[in-house]
Order: C-alpha cells, then sequence, then structure tokens
C-alpha cells in the first residue's frame, strides 16, 4: 500500500484487526503505534470537519468509535495556550500521534491510591517534547500527564485509545508531597464520530 494515501479507513481496517488478534494490552499499544505513525505522515489524514478549533479549549473531535467499545479514534486541535489538566485515561491503553506542531507532555505514574480519602499519590516521571509526526504510548499505570501545544501555531494530535473514553480522573495537587485529590471529568466531543465502516 502506497504510504502516503494510508487512510482512515485503513486506519481503522488495521486496529480492528489487532484488537481481534491480540488480548495484551502491551502488544495493542506496541502494534497500534506502527499504524498511527502511518498514519500521521500520510498526506492529509485527517477529515477537514475534524480541524476546527475552539478558542475556549482544545476540540476534540471523534474521528471513529468501535462497534463493540474496543478502540476509539480522535483528532484533537490545540490553539496556543491551550492544555490540559493532570489527567488519566481511564484504566484503558492508548497510542497517540502528532500531525502537527510540537506538544510538550508532563508524565506522572500512579503510586498508590486512597479511594476512601479520594487521593492518588502519583510521581512525576519527567517531559517530553514531541514533534510533527512522533508518536507516544499510554499503559496504565503511567497514564496520567498534562499535554499543552508548544509554540504560536495551532497543533493536530491524533489519540487512539482502548475504549470510548467517556470520563477520565483530573487529579489536583495537595499540600501532601506528591498526593493529589481525585475528580471524576465527563468527557464530550466537540463533533461526533465522522466515519463509519
Amino acid at each position: 500500500m502506497d504510504e502516503k494515501n494510508y487512510s482512515l479507513k485503513d486506519l481503522v481496517n488495521d486496529i480492528t484487526q489487532i484488537v481481534e488478534e491480540t488480548e495484551l494490552d502491551s502488544e495493542r499499544v506496541e502494534r497500534t503505534e506502527r499504524y498511527v505513525s502511518k498514519f500521521i505522515q500520510s498526506e492529509n489524514p485527517i477529515p477537514i470537519e475534524a480541524l476546527q478549533s475552539d478558542k475556549n479549549q482544545y476540540a476534540r473531535h471523534s474521528l471513529y468509535r468501535d462497534p463493540q467499545d474496543r478502540f476509539e479514534i480522535l483528532a484533537l486541535i490545540w490553539e496556543p495556550g491551550q492544555r490540559t489538566g493532570l489527567h488519566d485515561h481511564d484504566g484503558t491503553w492508548g497510542v497517540e500521534g502528532i500531525v502537527t506542531g510540537r506538544m510538550r507532555i508532563h508524565n506522572y505514574l500512579q503510586m498508590e491510591s486512597y479511594p476512601e480519602d479520594n487521593k492518588v499519590k502519583l510521581s512525576y516521571s519527567g517531559t517530553m517534547n514531541l514533534n510533527a509526526l512522533s508518536t507516544g504510548e499510554l499503559l496504565p499505570p503511567a497514564d496520567c500527564h498534562i499535554l499543552q501545544p508548544e509554540g504560536n501555531d495551532t497543533v493536530v494530535t491524533i489519540h487512539v485509545y482502548g475504549k470510548q473514553l467517556r470520563h477520565f480522573k483530573v487529579f489536583k495537587s495537595t499540600e501532601e508531597d506528591n498526593i493529589y485529590t481525585v475528580h471524576d471529568h465527563p468527557v464530550g466531543y466537540t463533533t461526533e464520530s465522522l466515519i463509519t465502516i
């Protein structure tokens, strides 16, 4: 297949095959990352409808949701100064790809949970700077981070998650060292699924 013409439909078909053939999240992440890399390097990979930004917050465009809830694909559009709070991914795996621009990712590892107090212990594990056409992996408990675009240009990212994210946890720092309060945060979309297979 021509690498420059690797489409969203091709990506959906390949990830469907991955989730049908594998059980281990680590294997799903490794294999999915190869296809996300191929996708972000193709010409015009994202439908134009999914490139609309939101001046109030980063835009979340649902590109595809697997009918069996085994994965979803999103395009996120970031204007300068927009960022996420510190959050997790509701216990699922993921792969992220930078289509255009640069992203700074502050990573944290979940060390301990204190559900009776609605708190968690997180350990800062470093910052990564990803350039266009780069990818990254999420595999719990190493799935907590803050994302922020770098520079003065709009940034476009692709995200594949191992289920539809309906909510995730947001973490707020406390006066205790590495202890954060936990808040459930519902997740919505700027636009709904753009393709069906």
